[in-house]
């Protein structure tokens, strides 16, 4: 007896007939299928109300309700890096729904599999995505509150992009009302208010999103009803900076009015910490969704490339794939010597007096001797390396000087920037070579690794540095690193 469609099944939807190809997933109310539309080819996710276990009448009558609810909140919404959705029906007694099929994997399964945190700059523009989805749904009338933010109900796509995929506990705020009907969420990641004692709202999913965000820079879940100390974080993984932990600490207080006043002014702060502001992609109304190969699967993604690394490899585009989003900035890179409020985290210039966010009055900042600025070095020509691996070719850019190259060690919270743990059998140390300034050189100095390091096939002396030259050709184990002027 199946406790599921078998594959095969074909299901009549109204503006569809789905043939189910394979099971994706199984909760404890429903069941995933990948399907394909027989009339277009196009692949769909197919979710279907099927509790796992017997239900009492009234059980499964509120089963049901929550699963169209569910539905009904995905239908109404559009946005970018929420899933979206085409219809819900009934067929042979069950509910099912057919929402958009989403290529990658859960941060949680990355996390897990990485044994690892994220990098910083990667947390924070992963995290930056889902403040955006959330202040949308914040925007709406009546507001909509996700409360379960965490991990695992986000999916990270091989182009980067976040996607929520799970509404089954979002709701609408109601104005006047003293707490939610029912407590629910996740253990760690739900506020106080989320545990009976009020109603939730948008400083509700503010504090999930600080939850999540210190989940990915320390790749362990939070702790209930628990608001990080300074320093806490960055004993867990030294690479998070100060002001990045403040963020977190902020979002997490258990009083709400003392967190950020909305995920716009979260996104606000974290864009001041990025080197690079995350663009806002601009979405015309989607055409029929991507057709993929039958063989692929909602949570398996293409080949992981290391943090920070930008593919080379241009999208697969086909007759049936969708426009091709404008990207433009919607924030302005932070200048030096930036004032950055303490409300809302917003950058605001030098000689600022007031946010110009939030109109918050800024610090007055003390009078300094005039000092003579100390002579500041001629910046260095932008270069990258072109990293070449069995598992795919991507560009590494040198941003940040020192980089370390070398294999990752949670044991000891040691994570270069330039990780080779998921792309070399084991032949590249841990702390491998560095790349960093001599003058006006960037200069690769091997560290004293166990397997040594070749430049242009000679083998490079340790600890002596050598000034790279654009075409040089650095070998490290099965990893190839070309070193490119851009």
């Amino acid at each position: 007896m199946f406790d599921h469609l078998p594959v095969g099944t074909v299901v009549e939807g109204q503006q569809g007939r789905y043939e189910v190809l394979a099971v994706v997933g199984r909760g404890g109310m429903g069941v995933v299928y990948r399907v394909r539309d027989l009339a277009t080819g196009a692949i769909w996710a197919l979710k279907e109300q099927r509790p796992a276990e017997p239900l009492k009448p009234d059980e499964l009558e509120e089963s049901r309700r929550l699963f169209e609810q569910e539905a009904r909140l995905v239908l109404s919404i559009s946005h970018p890096n929420a899933v979206s959705g085409r219809e819900l029906f009934e067929w042979q007694g069950r509910q099912y729904f057919v929402m958009e099929f989403v290529n990658g994997e859960t941060l949680e399964k990355r996390l897990r599999e990485a044994n690892a945190p994220a990098f910083e700059q990667d947390a924070l523009r992963w995290t930056i995505q889902m403040a955006r989805v959330l202040h949308y749904l914040h925007s709406q009338q009546p507001p909509i509150i996700y409360r379960d933010l965490k991990p695992a109900n986000v999916i990270l796509t091989p182009e980067g992009t976040i996607k929520f995929i799970d509404f089954g506990v979002a709701r609408t705020h109601k104005v006047g009302k003293a707490k939610d009907t029912v407590a629910i969420g996740t253990y760690g990641y739900a506020p106080p208010e989320q545990y009976g004692k009020g109603q939730t709202d948008a400083r509700s999913d503010v504090y999930t999103l600080g939850a999540t965000l210190y989940h990915l820079l320390t790749n362990l879940p939070p702790r209930p009803l628990h608001t990080p100390k300074p320093g806490e974080i960055q004993a867990l993984n030294p690479s998070v900076q100060p002001a990045t932990e403040q963020i977190v600490i902020r979002a997490m207080q258990q009083e709400r009015e003392a967190r950020y006043p909305s995920a716009l002014a979260m996104e606000q702060a974290m864009q001041a910490r990025l080197r690079e502001p995350v663009p806002s992609t601009l979405v015309t109304p989607a055409a029929a969704p991507v057709a993929v190969p039958e063989d692929a699967t909602v949570r398996t993604a293409a080949p992981v490339v290391p943090p920070r690394a930008r593919a080379s490899r241009a999208p697969a585009v086909g007759p049936t794939a969708r426009q091709v989003p404008l990207v433009v900035p919607v924030t302005p890179v932070v200048e030096p010597g930036a004032r950055f409020c303490p409300n809302c985290g917003r950058g605001n210039k030098a000689a600022a007096r007031f946010c110009a966010a939030c109109g918050a009055a800024l610090p007055v900042v003390s009078a300094a001797p005039a000092v003579a600025p100390a002579p500041q070095p001629a910046p260095l020509p932008a270069a990258r390396f072109r990293v070449v691996t069995p598992r795919g070719t991507w560009e590494f850019p040198l941003l940040t000087l020192p980089i370390r190259i070398g294999r990752r060690d949670p044991s000891q919270n040691h994570y270069p920037e330039l990780d080779l743990a998921d792309y070399d059998r084991g032949h590249a140390s841990r702390r491998h070579a560095v790349v960093e300034r001599r003058g006006d050189q960037y200069v690769l100095t091997d560290i004293g690794s166990v397997n040594g390091t070749l430049i242009n096939g000679r083998p490079l002396p340790p600890h002596r540095p050598h000034p790279l030259r654009g075409g040089d050709r650095i070998k490290i184990g099965d990893v190839e690193l070309l070193f490119e002027w851009v």
